[in-house]
């Protein structure tokens, strides 16, 4: 998961917990999770999309074949840009969460190196089989354990040799030794939760877990695998020889960190012999360390599926979006962006011979309430207060007026878009639709006089199911801190909008407006006096790129990394705890109840970006919900 401290939030947000935790690239709050991921929180305006998709069809791609009887081209060179903000600057595949961005993950590492299991696709989530480099696993279980046996593909590397059980086994081992350097790890679960690795045949290999675990779930710990070259990467010095040094805990951390000090080598990543060994496919060419900019070249002995004819790709970082929007006009980008504020512009990019597409994403919005305030955590821990807030949100009323349509509602803890099997009947409708008379009635229900433009008081102090409930003294009044971030205009939007909407049940929200880096900075356990109440920037959590079943622990299991607000609930905690065997089901019923219990309110979410690709290039639509590119896939027309 991942976050920047950026002026405008990144959209790998590997969870809003990344961009919240970290400073200049990733974090510095502490581990991000599982299940999370990115998240742009860049908003805007998107009227034009719609007019221009409308008028002129824009916003889908042509048949596979090819685009309106165009010839389909073989070879050429397609520029692309890195996600706002961003740029390459990390190449192991085996990140710290600091560094777990898209520019070093989807856009670099994983055109390099392929994960054991893929997760999404075109305009889907979940596990994509032909792009995994390893069979459906078998799953057994026997003494309370569960095995997964695996058989690899037939996949190479770019140096003739095959992709092995020993090359997963030297992933497996590196990770062990150095997990707290995995943006992924989590405590007790992957690598933890393995009580033995082995090596079975050359390509077939097994993993023991330590409890028994559901095959979905365990989709999420096997998808963390990237399987590394152990007879080019296997070493302690770039002078000294391969062996197999990674099989003992002294050895993986000298291997460790001597590939760690070759990555911190930003001017050999295009000459580095170690970085030329791939299975992805497309080998680094040239790099640009002081921009992150690089070029790279197709893997000629790439295993897998492969269905387009470009034979070079460049991917360029800008240093602001006005930057970005000039290349992207003046025709030296072949996929890019539309910055959030110049989407009324969509006119002038269409006309550049640009078709625009929309980029949803597999994620959700919130904002944060501090459960942990002892001045107003009392409130917060009232169900029917969260309640009478949540039903004060008029998200279908953001979506249009804010967004312009180019977002999705928050309902609970899985997203609504994509559809998806890990969506319950249950939380596809809304379960509090916004309704002032229902809010006002609640808060009434409960003891609290209502104070319309004020702040409503509580008259009936006491713990009944008609008073203002635990810790909640007489005369209290509903006046909460808000923290919103600046610079983003639909939050900025969002915030003046909640404002008014509260107010008309009598809870005052007191707006405070700072830079992003500053809210997100906030968005961190806090229980003294002083701490922030409410916080808003515009994000919540995706769940990508090593997500199937999407698994909320890690930002609101009870103590959990992400779990800024302190929440803290048992029948969440228990329901969490039984996704990891209790299949569907399972699932299901944590959705559902985490979805009226409402950890944060839920804000709607609005897509990664506006894309804008030259209407020569094919391929590359539908768009992945997780954030992946395939440049695998990618063809020019004429």
């Amino acid at each position: 998961m991942e976050p920047h401290l950026l002026a405008e939030p990144s959209r790998h947000q590997r969870v809003a917990y990344y961009n919240t935790k970290r400073v200049g690239s990733r974090l510095t709050k502490g581990k991000v999770s599982r299940s999370s991921v990115r998240r742009s929180g860049r908003f805007g305006k998107f009227l034009a999309i719609a007019i221009a998709c409308l008028a002129m069809a824009a916003c889908t791609s042509a048949p596979s074949g090819a685009a309106g009887g165009s010839k389909r081209v073989s070879g050429g060179t397609a520029t692309i840009a890195y996600p706002p903000g961003e740029q390459f600057g990390y190449i192991l595949p085996l990140e710290p969460f600091q560094d777990s961005i898209p520019a070093n993950a989807e856009y670099a590492g994983y055109l390099m190196w392929r994960p054991l299991y893929w997760f999404g696709g075109p305009g889907r989530v979940g596990v994509d089989e032909p792009h995994s480099i390893a069979e459906t696993p078998v799953f057994t279980t026997a003494g309370g354990k569960t095995t997964a046996t695996i058989q690899l593909k037939s996949y190479r590397w770019s140096d003739g040799r095959p992709v092995t059980s020993r090359d997963v086994e030297f992933w497996f081992n590196l990770l062990k030794a150095e997990k707290l350097n995995w943006w992924d790890y989590v405590s007790g679960e992957f690598p933890d939760n393995v009580v033995s690795f082995k090596v079975l045949s050359p390509t077939r290999f097994s993993i023991t877990f330590n409890q028994v675990y559901s095959p979905a779930w365990l989709y999420n710990e096997l998808g963390q695998i990237i399987p590394l070259p152990q007879q080019a990467w296997d070493k302690e010095s770039a002078s000294g020889a391969v062996g197999n040094y990674d099989r003992t805990t002294r050895g993986a951390q000298a291997v460790y960190n001597f590939l760690a000090a070759q990555t911190n080598d930003l001017s050999t990543y295009a000459t580095n012999p170690i970085w030329q060994v791939v299975d992805g496919p497309f080998k680094l060419k040239s790099y640009v360390s002081s921009s992150g900019d690089a070029t790279y070249v197709r893997n000629e002995s790439y295993s897998g599926p492969a269905t387009g004819s470009i034979s070079t790709l460049k991917v360029l970082s800008f240093t602001s979006d006005v930057a970005e929007f000039d290349a992207l006009l003046s025709g030296k980008l072949n996929y890019g962006y539309v910055p959030f504020n110049d989407v009324p512009a969509a006119g002038r990019v269409t006309a550049a011979g640009y078709k625009i597409a929309a980029w949803p994403n597999w994620g959700l919005n919130w904002i944060s309430l501090n459960f942990a305030s002892p001045t107003v955590g009392a409130i917060f821990r009232q169900l029917y207060i969260r309640q009478a807030m949540q039903k004060l949100i008029n998200q279908a009323s953001f979506i249009e007026s804010f967004l312009n349509g180019d977002g999705n509602p928050t309902y609970g803890p899985v997203p609504l878009v994509p559809s998806s099997q890990f969506l319950s009947s249950q939380q596809r409708s809304d379960p509090y639709p916004y309704s002032p008379s229902s809010a006002i009635a609640l808060l009434q229900s409960h003891g609290w006089k209502i104070v319309r433009n004020g702040a409503d008081t509580c008259m009936r102090p006491g713990t009944a199911s008609d008073e203002c409930g635990a810790g909640i003294a007489a005369g209290a009044k509903l006046s909460l801190g808000f923290d919103y971030a600046t610079g983003l205009q639909a939050v900025v939007e969002e915030a003046t909008q909640l404002e008014t909407a509260f107010s008309e049940a009598g809870i005052a929200l007191q707006l405070r407006g700072s830079p992003y880096s500053a809210v997100i900075a906030l968005d961190v356990s806090c229980s003294n006096p002083n701490c922030w109440q409410m916080n808003y920037y515009g994000q919540g959590w995706i769940f990508a790129p090593v997500a199937n079943v999407p698994d909320g622990g890690p930002f609101l299991a009870t103590g959990a990394p992400a779990n800024a607000g302190g929440y803290s609930n048992p029948t969440t905690d228990l329901l969490l705890s039984r996704l990891h065997s209790g299949g569907s089901s399972a699932l299901y019923d944590y959705e559902n109840y985490v979805a009226k219990n409402l950890p944060m309110l839920w804000m709607p979410e609005a897509d990664l970006q506006v894309s804008a690709l030259s209407s020569t290039l094919e391929g590359a639509l539908p768009q992945d919900p997780l954030g992946n590119i395939y440049p695998e896939d990618w063809y020019f027309v004429r």
